[in-house]
């Protein structure tokens, strides 16, 4: 185990720490906060399975684990005294002795943020962009993450928590319609009025709670009969990821899960397959058959 000690008059703004692990390698960031002071870390990394904690110098109970809350945190010290970011890769990656090169962006900010970043609006509202300008949706939160889409003045937003690196405000948003997740430049929000919800029909699906993206009718059939339509609503995650509920009457409703674009499982112990035609997915369950548009997953 490596000990690296951060001094935190060096962290009032980002500081970007590059550096790499091998195997059981664990590198532990030490640095000392006041009580309700922000500690706001966020790890990029060239191996999926590299990952920190935060701990409380000379205890094993982490107060975040980032194999289960994810590569970004902010982080409230709950008392005066020194805390490890603990840099590692998970046991079946070290077991490999595979290598991990990161980047780790620390900040230690204020013990209250003046503008409530915790706080704010369900949905935002992308504003302020030139004539024809997008805004960078990126993997996190720093324009040194990758851009994963580009979003236009107007589009609509799920707040899903703001913070800030370094002296920029950044916002973890959902896209609503596509469900594409990352991260925005919060300069560019504002505050934006509920999106309307598709509406289901009678009898249509229930789900799993969520809110539908989209909701329409699809060619179905559940045996041998000629095709007919059900009714199906869409929740979507983004890069081909959805769940597809289709109701098939009395209140029973067919699941089909997409992943990276394609029909990867569903709620009935019968086999499934498919074909794909042009943009068109031929989904069987058993002797049920549907046919699923693209646009259905990926919005549009």
């Amino acid at each position: 185990m490596r000990t690296e000690r951060l001094v935190p008059e060096g962290l009032a703004s980002l500081q970007l720490i590059e550096d790499s692990i091998t195997g059981r390698e664990i590198v532990d960031y030490v640095i000392g906060a006041e009580q309700s002071q922000i500690l706001s870390v966020d790890l990029q990394s060239s191996n999926a399975a590299n990952y920190f904690n935060i701990l409380p110098a000379g205890s094993d109970e982490a107060i975040f684990i980032g194999s289960t809350a994810g590569t970004v945190a902010d982080i409230a010290a709950p008392s005066a005294g020194e805390y490890m970011i603990r840099v590692y890769l998970m046991r079946s990656a070290a077991r490999r002795n595979e290598t991990a090169e990161y980047v780790l962006g620390v900040t230690l900010g204020r013990p209250e943020f003046a503008d409530g970043l915790t706080g704010g609006p369900d949905f935002w509202e992308v504003s302020g962009l030139e004539a024809g300008g997008t805004l960078n949706l990126r993997g996190g939160p720093s324009t040194r993450y990758p851009v994963a889409g580009k979003l236009e003045n107007g589009r609509v937003l799920q707040n899903r928590g703001c913070r800030l690196t370094g002296s920029q405000r950044w916002c973890r948003i959902r896209v609503t319609g596509t469900g594409a997740t990352g991260w925005v430049a919060g300069r560019f929000l504002a505050e934006a009025p509920p999106p309307r919800t598709p509406a289901v029909a009678e009898g249509g699906p229930v789900g799993n709670g969520v809110p539908f993206d989209a909701t329409g009718a699809i060619p179905c059939a559940t045996g041998t009969e000629p095709m007919r339509h059900c009714d199906f609503g869409v929740v979507r995650a983004g890069a081909g990821n959805a769940g597809v509920w289709i109701a098939l009457g009395d209140g029973a409703e067919r699941h089909v899960l997409f992943e990276k674009g394609v029909p990867v499982a569903t709620n009935s112990a019968d086999d499934l397959s498919f074909e794909k035609t042009g943009d068109l997915f031929h989904v069987r369950v058993g002797g049920e058959r549907y046919e699923i548009p693209e646009a259905v997953v990926y919005g549009g």
